[in-house]
């Protein structure tokens, strides 16, 4: 008997599949990947460097959206200023196709 509970000798127990050179290779490339991956999340240089690259989106996010503010206010303020030429135009032509009253009635003169 083995002190491995789980190793029995019963029916359902199938010894290790050993592996093919191809499956172990790629068993291998995976494990190392895992490690890998591990140590980039725990190392404090990579930490930094995500840091740093993450505060670097931030900020160029930000100038983009600054920049669009600023566009924006510019275009409201042309666009209210044409449409304020457009309405004193309007009411120039407007005038101009009256005819006023003084045309119309005869002055009466003064007297000295």
């Amino acid at each position: 008997m083995t002190d491995n509970p789980e190793a029995t000798d019963g029916p359902d127990h199938e010894p290790p599949k050993r592996l093919s050179q191809k499956e172990f290779a790629k068993k291998m490339r995976h494990e190392a990947y895992l490690r890998a991956k591990e140590y980039r999340k725990t190392d404090p240089r990579q930490i930094a460097m995500m840091k740093k690259l993450k505060q670097q989106r931030r900020d160029a996010y930000q100038k983009v959206k600054e920049r669009g503010k600023a566009l924006k206010v510019e275009r409201k303020k042309a666009a209210d200023e044409k449409a304020a030429d457009d309405r004193v135009a309007e009411g120039r032509a407007l005038l101009a196709t009256l005819v006023p009253a003084s045309a119309l009635k005869p002055r009466a003169k003064r007297r000295p």
